[in-house]
């Protein structure tokens, strides 16, 4: 085979391309609840699915950049109460969906993010939850 060199080189280059964006994140307990009555606690949670597993996304509130999510995966925003705008951006969508959200003190929120799939892309998608829906999710998803 004259282009085996070639091919290996185009096998890694693809292999290396597949990496998920992987957000730095220390490790912490399974289940995180706020100890600031005066705060409201949000999740941010993506479940785990093969379909678009290989796209992270990152999540905005207000404009700024709070953490990331890849499949499988939650994080814990704790802000003041009000109201907040939040929305999640893929470095291969243009669309970047967005929702409000009003916050109260010592109250729970659930935001679920992924990936929707369409006729020709597939654009991130995200929804506000029910808190028994989001509570059972997280339990099962990786800090």
């Amino acid at each position: 085979m004259k282009n085996k060199p070639l091919t290996i080189f185009f096998v890694l280059f693809l292999a290396g391309c597949s990496i998920p964006m992987v957000a730095s994140l220390e490790k912490k307990p399974a289940y995180v609840r706020t100890s600031d009555p005066t705060k409201g606690i949000v999740y941010f949670y993506r479940e785990g699915e093969y379909a678009g597993s290989m796209r992270g996304m990152y999540i905005d509130v207000n404009g700024k950049r709070v953490g990331a999510l890849n499949s499988g995966t939650y994080f814990v925003y704790e802000t003041q109460p009000g109201e907040i705008n939040v929305s999640i951006e893929d470095k291969l969508s243009k669309k970047q969906p967005t929702r409000k959200i009003n916050i109260e003190a010592g109250k729970a929120y659930y935001v679920k993010g992924g990936i929707k799939f369409g006729m020709w892309d597939a654009v991130p998608a995200i929804n506000l939850v029910m808190p028994e829906e989001g509570e059972g999710a997280v339990k099962e998803l990786t800090y």
